[in-house]
């Protein structure tokens, strides 16, 4: 090892007298693909700033396109739902189900349920329908039994009890018209002397005895007429009304219970569902996104009433529904032209048609619950062979489409305010120039004024950021010039400076150089011969993808990874542009460095 450096020197004596024009072409032939094989294309070894790189503007088609997953379905379905009702479960469990692709006719038997608790329920409710029955049947005899009381006390009692009323009355009549007329012969007998006064007294009190008992038989027919007729009536018409109440409220229980156990022996008959036309059974999976809840049917799996178990599609109709995030929602509308990729035929693209954009979102998973996704359908133009529900997909819906339209990479422009600038390169020299802009698709965006074909901008904007003044960053408001030997293909000669913006001056040399000086820096700067300080400074702005001015191992090319902790001197987990230009002269050091010769040569 401590022959090398004895080596070079005497290398560097017999090699004296070689030219740096030599030199130069030595480095580009042999030092600069050394470099690319092992570490990188090019690295730096001077300290000039690279240039961005320049995009030139072109005018050609602008299209945006929006892509999104989704899973195919038949946009004309027989569904095919539960029926039967969850009393007080979650729900009902399959038992039995027909393979999924099975092709059935009307009348098939699709599907078996648990119907067991509902069995049990029958057998119970049998028995409350009877004896809510019983209960019917006795109200209604009540009833029927009072209606014949009222019958029986007004056509029977009452009229016994006023003919005896009559009859009393009429013993009392005649028993008072005798005991009067006593009383008048016994005065007449006790004038003649016949009789005593005593016995006169006795007939007297006879006859007011008489007069009573008729006076008690008067009153006793005018109560049974005006009072107990009323109140009895009164009293069984109201026992009608009762017994009739009762009657009305145990058929209606009865009904009720009757309906009850109807509808117990409907969702027992429901339990075995049937085709209702012929087709092919799918499965009414649902996989939702999100962390939302999961349906899988199969047999053993809980199904909710009114939840679709399989279904019945129609082949000839099919469509994609993806979920398109609510930050472009607003820039899909119905009508607009789709492609359609399947993973299960990758090699067919199909076209589609936006049918309908929900209006309002999907309820997303517990833990999304800010995420907002509108559901889209979007209807398959033609169904080729092998084309079945539940296949996935994704769908490209154009949304916008330009024929002709200026277009400049999204990177290459600034916004400040609500405005936009781009950084056009003329003469050497940076112009700031404001434009106005239009769509973008995420990596174009359409320039509708101040901006020609044929110009060219840089296409990292924001690495110029620093070295401008937008307007409203502060009084200042003249962009800063760059220094005009940061040009990539035609830099200028060192010691030379870059003409001032705007100015139609050629640029003026700092120093006087002799003419053979110049044309070896010419030859230098000529194309094909740029040094490797401006190359690797370019390749290290390429590669710096989020311009932070560093470069992490996941932006390296995956040949250059290996290098990554030779390269990071500091090992801070990331390479710098002095790290990246140290690298670089040490390989180049190394790439240039003339090997001595064997012993044999």
């Amino acid at each position: 090892m401590h022959r090398i450096p004895k080596l070079r020197q005497a290398l560097r004596r017999r090699l004296g007298a070689i030219s740096t024009a030599q030199m130069v072409v030595f480095v580009g032939l042999v030092v600069l693909p050394l470099l690319a094989w092992q570490f990188l294309p090019s690295f730096s070894s001077g300290a000039s700033e690279a240039l961005p790189l320049l995009h030139v503007v072109e005018k050609g088609e602008f299209v945006h396109e929006i892509t999104e997953r989704g899973s195919v379905e038949s946009a004309s379905n027989i569904e095919v739902r539960c029926e039967v009702q969850a009393q007080g479960s979650a729900g009902t469990r399959i038992l039995e189900i027909v393979p999924e692709g099975t092709y059935v006719r009307a009348g098939d038997l699709i599907c078996r349920l648990d119907s067991s608790a509902l069995e049990n329920d029958e057998l119970k409710q049998k028995s409350v329908v009877e004896n809510a029955n019983a209960a019917m049947i006795q109200a209604k005899s009540d009833h029927e039994t009072a209606i014949k009381a009222l019958d029986e006390y007004l056509q029977g009692k009452y009229q016994i009890d006023r003919a005896q009323i009559d009859a009393d009355l009429a013993v009392a009549e005649e028993n008072a018209r005798r005991a009067a007329d006593n009383v008048r012969y016994s005065k007449q007998l006790l004038e003649k002397g016949y009789i005593t006064k005593l016995q006169l007294q006795a007939d007297e009190f006879a006859a007011k005895k008489a007069a009573t008992d008729l006076e008690a038989a008067k009153l006793r027919l005018k109560v049974l007429d005006e009072y107990t007729k009323a109140k009895t009536k009164l009293q069984l018409e109201a026992d009608i009304q009762s017994t009739e109440a009762k009657f009305k409220a145990q058929e209606n229980t009865w009904k009720l219970e009757l309906q009850r156990l109807n509808l117990i022996s409907e969702q027992i008959k429901k339990c075995r569902i049937t085709a209702p036309a012929n087709g092919q059974v799918v499965y009414a999976n649902n996989t939702e996104r999100y962390g939302g809840q999961e349906v899988i049917i199969e047999e053993g799996t809980v199904v909710r009433e009114r939840q679709v178990i399989v279904r019945l599609p129609d082949p000839k109709r099919m469509q994609v529904k993806a979920r398109i995030n609510e930050s472009k929602i607003a820039l899909v509308k119905e009508g607009q032209t789709a492609s359609i990729r399947l993973d299960a035929l990758p090699d067919q693209e199909l076209q589609g048609v936006v049918r309908k954009v929900n209006e309002y979102p999907v309820q997303g998973g517990w833990w999304a619950a800010n995420i907002k996704e509108y559901e889209t359908t979007v209807e398959i133009l033609g169904s080729p062979e092998g084309l079945r529900p539940g296949l996935n997909a994704e769908v490209r819906i154009r949304v916008a489409q330009l024929p002709d339209v200026v277009q400049v990479p999204v990177q290459a422009v600034l916004a400040q305010g609500d405005k936009f600038y781009c950084f056009v390169r003329r003469n050497n020299d940076w112009e700031l120039r404001q434009v106005e802009v239009g769509n973008t698709n995420d990596k174009m965006l359409v320039v509708k004024s101040n901006l020609q074909p044929g110009e060219r901008v840089a296409a990292n904007a924001a690495a110029l950021r620093e070295q401008f003044e937008l307007p409203g960053d502060g009084p200042a408001a003249q962009p800063k010039t760059l220094l005009a030997s940061s040009e990539p293909a035609a830099a200028n000669p060192p010691g030379e400076k870059a003409p001032a913006k705007g100015s139609d001056a050629k640029p003026a040399p700092e120093n006087k150089t002799a003419p053979g000086e110049k044309k070896r820096r010419s030859e230098e700067s000529a194309p094909g011969k740029s040094d490797p300080a401006s190359l690797a400074s370019r390749r290290f702005q390429q590669l710096d993808a989020n311009g932070d001015g560093r470069l992490s191992k996941e932006e390296l090319p995956a040949s250059m990874q290996d290098q990554f902790t030779a390269a990071d001197a500091n090992r801070d987990g990331f390479i710098d542009r002095q790290e990246w230009l140290a690298a670089a002269r040490a390989l180049a050091d190394r790439g240039a460095e003339p090997k001595p010769k064997s012993r044999g040569g």
